[in-house]
């Protein structure tokens, strides 16, 4: 689960006083009240240690990180930048202070780089689907190539119903929402528009789980059995966090989805 806490009434919060006393080791994003970190021309949201000195005196209306600012504090660096890139499409600034005294800004670079290559593959759906909405005059079409813009973004039906029915990665457990993905058994580029919103051709998965499957090093049985191509060595296996005994329990209706994907993306040789 997310411990991530978010802290509005600067610069007297008690609770917010309460976290930083009782999670010295944490971290804080410290962002403006009245600016848009989701535009282009703002900066990104600005994370410290939360022991850092420029959060220190947070009862001084004048202080430039207490009045004017609101604080998301978290014990897990990722989370934060988890949260930044869901809320605003943004990773983080580095407290110049805090980067000298070790804030460990490769962990955001390594998160940063996975979410540009997911967005730059969005993107590209999103492009095709658009050349086609805007050639469509037909009202009921261009509906549909809508809500199928709506649901590559994560932001439509699909997204949704596939939570539903898993709301952690069913293979390592991780609950931590924006960071699951929603990844399409048979692949997306494969579907028809029916077979992309059918959420029994979801699965909501770890990045590093989703980027496996979706390239087909791993893929499952009929009776849910992981299946993990002689592409990835035992040693890799035990890296990644997978093995030969791992078991995904298979809806009846998402069997189809699982056979394309063993016959047709599983990769089998070395």
């Amino acid at each position: 689960m997310s411990d991530i806490k978010i802290f509005e009434n600067m610069p007297n919060d008690d609770d917010y006083n309460k976290w930083i006393e009782e999670n010295s080791n944490g971290f804080v994003l410290n962002i403006h009240l009245r600016r848009d970190p989701s535009n282009i021309h703002e900066s990104h949201p600005r994370i410290h240690f939360a022991n850092c000195r420029q959060l220190e005196n947070i009862n001084n209306p004048g202080s430039s990180t207490t009045g004017d600012y609101f604080k998301v504090c978290s014990n897990s660096i990722e989370e934060l930048e988890q949260w930044s890139w869901f809320k605003y499409q943004k990773g983080l600034n580095p407290c110049k202070i805090c980067k000298k005294k070790g804030l460990p800004v490769e962990q955001l670079t390594g998160i940063q780089n996975f979410q540009i290559t997911s967005a730059l593959s969005l993107k590209s759906d999103i492009y095709k689907l658009e050349k086609r909405l805007a050639s469509r005059a037909n009202s009921n079409k261009r509906t549909e190539i809508e809500t199928l813009i709506k649901a590559r973004l994560g932001q439509g039906i699909f997204r949704k119903n596939v939570l539903e029915q898993y709301p952690s990665c069913p293979l390592t457990g991780l609950d931590i929402q924006p960071l699951l993905i929603a990844s399409h058994i048979k692949p997306w580029s494969k579907c028809n528009n029916e077979e992309r919103l059918d959420p029994f051709n979801g699965l909501m998965l770890a990045p590093h789980i989703d980027a496996l499957f979706d390239s087909g090093l791993i893929t499952f049985e009929t009776d849910g059995t992981i299946k993990i191509s002689p592409k990835i060595d035992p040693e890799n296996q035990k890296r990644l966090g997978i093995s030969p005994d791992i078991k995904l329990k298979i809806r009846p209706k998402s069997k189809k989805y699982f056979e394309y994907h063993r016959n047709h993306v599983f990769q089998k040789e070395e």
